[in-house]
């Protein structure tokens, strides 16, 4: 398996981590002319798909067919779009692995889509805009740059987008959800060559979170040398469930 492929299901497990925490203060929007779509829908795929990307196969199925019937049942449910691209881009990632670039491509963009679709549907959910920075930052991390750089683009404009929607209760939110958002933040403008924000970022990691990992693991960063390659990964992050538990 390529090494931004495990950066990203890191990240992914990171995010949907992050998502719960975040959404009972963001704005969700629905659209008007859709059937009221089931709510929180992480919660119905999350544990299958987190284990799919361990390595159960089945489960992995079971996640994305419950994507395919939600939307078959609401097209425009934003939360199904966007895990079903992240199952997509991890199984194109897998058929790259294994040297089946024709069948890879197809799902590799199909998958992007997808995520940009979900965006396109709900700008202010973070329900959609975690999971997409969790792939693309995942993906744009260890890519070429001239095919990373548009990935972490949006991974960055997403993280940007959550920081605005929470600007208002950022100080309300627990330990984990603001660590995770501002070292994501960092991470992504770090990888974009923006030091300076990224120090910013570090820099509010520390003054906001002092007696924590967050704290530790932002000093570490700042004290680090240019060259030193530094790479993310959710602290404190929750272990899936197995059906049934």
């Amino acid at each position: 398996m390529r090494r931004w492929l495990v950066a990203a299901l890191v990240l992914i497990i990171a995010g949907g981590t992050v998502a719960l925490a975040l959404d009972d203060t963001a704005k969700k929007e629905t659209p008007k002319t859709e059937k009221p779509k089931t709510d929180r829908f992480d919660m119905v795929v999350r544990e299958d798909i987190f284990n799919g990307f361990r390595g159960d196969d089945e489960a992995l199925k079971r996640g994305l067919d419950a994507c395919e019937t939600e939307l078959k049942a609401h097209p425009k449910n934003a939360e199904a779009m966007v895990w079903r691209g992240a199952v997509r881009v991890f199984s194109a990632g897998q058929l790259f692995g294994a040297g089946k670039m024709k069948d890879a491509f197809p799902m590799w963009t199909t998958g992007l889509k997808d995520l940009d679709d979900a965006i396109e549907l709900e700008p202010k959910n973070v329900g959609v805009r975690i999971p997409r920075a969790a792939v693309l930052i995942g993906a744009g991390r260890n890519a070429p740059a001239v095919m990373g750089k548009p990935l972490l683009e949006k991974a960055r404009a997403d993280f940007e987008t959550i920081a605005a929607l929470q600007a208002k209760n950022l100080d309300d939110l627990g330990e984990h959800p603001r660590g995770e958002l501002h070292l994501g933040l960092a991470d992504v403008y770090r990888l974009l060559g923006d030091k300076d924000k990224s120090r910013e970022q570090l820099e509010a990691a520390v003054k906001a979170l002092p007696g924590t990992k967050y704290e530790k693991r932002a000093k570490e960063w700042l004290a680090a040398k240019p060259a030193a390659k530094l790479e993310h990964s959710c602290i404190g992050c929750h272990t899936p469930k197995k059906n049934g538990e």
